[in-house]
């Protein structure tokens, strides 16, 4: 690897500040702009780097702003080293100082802003080249004419114009030709860039040996319009895959924040955090913003920066980094930089979509069927017209307007057009799904799995009864100091039960996911949990097969709280809506009269309810279903049910009123929408019949397009209507069966 001298400044510790989001220790998890990611197989070049750099651990790319975020060893590899690496591999890091001072810069105006100089370019040269060429078509190229006496030089004028198209506006798809053939990766680059390459060299050649005026026109014209439909493609990505950018933008994720005033803590929307303010983190809560400790126990989960699952303990003053997930007490922190909503909606992208992104249905359709095809049409129309016409000088013409009228723009478009208006209107039915390819996959599904509590039942509208000793104010508050630390349903339901304002500090904090909690309050050790994490066994009537949360302090037994269970409104009734899917219910429950009950409300025989299930137990039920081959949708709260959540096809968080940060879901759904679950799984399945529809729309001009070219009849003007009016009539049916097929199906079963 040659070491290009122009990235050491990335190593100096001002600028390295500014673009590093992640350090401890040996990790560094750092921040570039890459302006030339332009496709599919540049994310796919991109993340591929880990595997072939013992020193690079991961990269996640972000497409809509061209950044990559690189986790490395910073103890064998430099950023400079970093952005060597990228240099090399074609896709050099950005030396823009205004990037780097300010993370939130849009930097798709500046690639606008190319795509529209390339556009003027194309349309001056294809203007003037077709000024120029008029004579030929109207037959002035003969002795009689005077043309004839001055045709070398509007030719060579014409080899001058095209010079800007070729040097400017190509370049860039013979780089990523280039690029994705070194990586074994069959990109529309390919027949794009040999088409115009070979179309301007065969021209070039009939002109210095006076055989004719060359195909300069054709060279222009499917510039030009390859500009335009490209100003569609990216205009489509900016306008439709926006919602990309933050989930949160649609609704209010609340954090716990100490007023200045009265010192009182509160609950805030996460985006009004600036710095300078105090936070509250409790445990399992991801940190939104890079801050200091300022009081607490820091024990801290990076996984989801480094994917290192290892866990780093922080004492007071110590730098906290956004994306970090607190695993142990409540902690207080001072906020030292504004909120950045980009990095946590990295974490929010990032699970998963390395797996699923190439297998899109546009991607796997141009990758394997659509370039191959075209290239084989394109290499047998040169036979035909070499062999069996014997005319020569059409068969470059034919050969390589074949590979160019057939660019795949429309279809390429065709996929984020449907799913990202699907996934907008979504949005504002209280369903917020991460990306295109999620859309893609919940088409796909055949296996619902739903956890039960805080999902399926309403932990607000629970009824809480307390059975033991009469309890003071005193132990309300040692209780409530304990619970305040958990974002569980029930922690959260008996908090809000005591009515308790001010906290005692809590040491030693631990939550055994599914179980309980524990601490250490006023030298007293507290736990609250299941009568099994307590070690005791509850003889109780009234606490037989019911819900409870029991307590003691110093180990000594204090009383329970009994739950009856309140389920979310026409529960029967969505179960009935989505029948047609296999339904199963995973519940650490352990009363049998609600199993029973749950049996009896759902409604095939290929339906099941498992109770006393742990978070382990979930996982691997869900891993047994994917391996029978099985595709599954995990519907949990987000808390006890992260890792099945994660291992499942698609997992979505439910919740009433979000005070978590949930990165290992991939859809959010609020819980008062719960009934439109049906309606949202219907419409995803049509979505997936309307991309098919568009590819045909796309094929059909794709298919006059090649009529015309295999019999060497394809015209500029020809391809000026085709070219532009494939992408249009795909944007136009996209817009138009989104909004008639979403509208339609929510009227007609309001």
């Amino acid at each position: 690897m040659k070491h290009n001298h122009i990235f050491d400044s990335f190593d100096d510790d001002q600028i390295a500040k500014k673009i590093i989001d992640f350090k401890h220790n040996n990790i560094t998890k750092v921040r570039f702009l890459i302006p030339s990611i332009h496709c599919s197989s540049c994310i796919f070049i991109l993340e591929k780097i880990s595997k072939r750099y013992e020193y690079i651990i991961d990269v996640n790319v972000d497409f809509n702003r061209k950044q990559v975020w690189i986790t490395f060893n910073n103890k064998k590899l430099k950023i400079s080293e970093l952005a060597n690496i990228l240099h090399d591999i074609g896709y050099p890091p950005s030396m823009d100082m205004e990037f780097i001072d300010k993370k939130t810069k849009n930097q798709n105006f500046l690639l606008n802003r190319k795509l529209i100089a390339k556009f003027a370019i194309s349309f001056f040269c294809f203007g003037n080249i077709m000024l120029l060429s008029i004579p030929g078509y109207v037959g002035a190229d003969n002795e009689d004419i005077w043309f004839f006496n001055h045709r070398n030089f509007f030719r060579y004028l014409m080899l001058i114009l095209s010079l800007p198209i070729v040097f400017y506006f190509s370049i860039d798809h013979i780089k990523y030709a280039i690029v994705g053939l070194k990586k074994h990766i069959l990109n529309m680059d390919v027949p794009i860039s040999i088409g115009i390459l070979v179309l301007f060299s065969w021209s070039c050649y009939e002109i210095f040996f006076d055989l004719g005026a060359g195909y300069f026109d054709s060279i222009a014209s499917f510039s030009l319009f390859l500009s335009i439909s490209k100003i569609f493609q990216n205009y489509t990505h900016n306008k439709i895959l926006s919602f990309n950018r933050n989930y949160k933008s649609y609704f209010s994720i609340l954090i716990t924040k100490v007023n200045y005033q009265n010192k009182k803590e509160e609950k805030t929307i996460i985006s009004s955090i600036k710095k300078g303010d105090i936070i509250v983190i409790k445990n399992e809560e991801i940190i939104p913003v890079d801050s200091i400790l300022i009081k607490g126990s820091a024990i801290l989960d990076n996984s989801f920066i480094t994917g290192e699952s290892y866990l780093v303990n922080k004492k007071i003053g110590d730098h906290i980094y956004a994306g970090s997930k607190q695993k142990g007490g409540a902690i207080y922190l001072k906020v030292i930089k504004d909120i950045d909503h980009s990095y946590l909606s990295l974490l929010w992208n990032k699970k998963k979509r390395k797996l699923y992104h190439l297998n899109s249905i546009s991607n796997k359709f141009i990758q394997y069927f659509f370039t191959p095809v075209v290239l084989s049409i394109s290499m047998f129309t040169g036979l035909y017209w070499y062999y069996i016409v014997g005319d020569i000088s059409k068969v470059f013409q034919t050969t390589f307007s074949v590979l160019i009228i057939s660019c795949p723009c429309a279809i390429a478009i065709s996929t984020p057009l449907i799913f990202g208006n699907i996934i907008r209107y979504f949005s504002r039915k209280g369903f917020y799904v991460k990306d295109i390819y999620t859309m893609e996959r919940i088409s796909a599904i055949k296996t619902l799995i739903f956890d039960k509590t805080g999902t399926i039942t309403d932990p607000n509208k629970d009824k809480v009864f307390f059975f033991g000793k009469n309890i003071g104010y005193e132990e309300k508050k040692i209780i409530a100091s304990l619970l305040r630390n958990s974002t569980h349903p029930l922690s959260n339901r008996i908090l809000s039960e005591l009515s308790i304002k001010y906290f005692y500090s809590v040491d030693n904090f631990k939550e055994v996911i599914g179980k309980g909690i524990e601490g250490i309050i006023k030298n007293m050790l507290v736990k609250i949990g299941s009568a099994e994490y307590l070690g005791i066994s509850l003889i109780d009537n009234n606490a037989k097969n019911k819900t409870v949360v029991a307590i003691s302090i110093n180990d000594k037994f204090i009383g329970y709280f009994l739950f009856r269970n309140y389920y979310r409104k026409n529960i029967e009734n969505i179960f009935q809506k989505i029948k047609k899917y296999k339904i199963i219910i995973l519940s650490g429950d352990h009363n049998e009269l609600e199993k029973r009950y749950l049996k009896s409300i759902l409604p095939n025989k290929y339906s099941d309810v498992f109770f006393s299930q742990t978070p382990e137990d979930k996982l691997d039920y869900v891993k047994k279903l994917k391996n029978k081959g099985e595709k599954v949708i995990m519907i949990g709260d987000g808390i006890n049910d992260c890792a099945a959540l994660n291992e499942s096809d698609v997992g979505i968080a439910i919740s009433d009123n979000p005070t978590g940060f949930f990165p290992t879901c991939d859809a959010f759904l609020q819980s008062d929408f719960l009934d439109s679950f049906f309606l949202f799984l219907k419409i995803s399945k049509i979505s997936s019949k309307l991309v098919i529809i568009n590819f045909i729309i796309s094929l059909f001009y794709n298919g006059v397009g090649l009529i015309f070219s295999i019999t060497g009849n394809l015209k500029p003007l020809i391809a000026a209507i085709l070219m532009p009016l494939s992408s249009f009539s795909v944007i136009t049916f996209s817009i138009i069966s989104t909004w008639f097929i979403t509208r339609r199906l929510f009227s007609y079963n309001l």
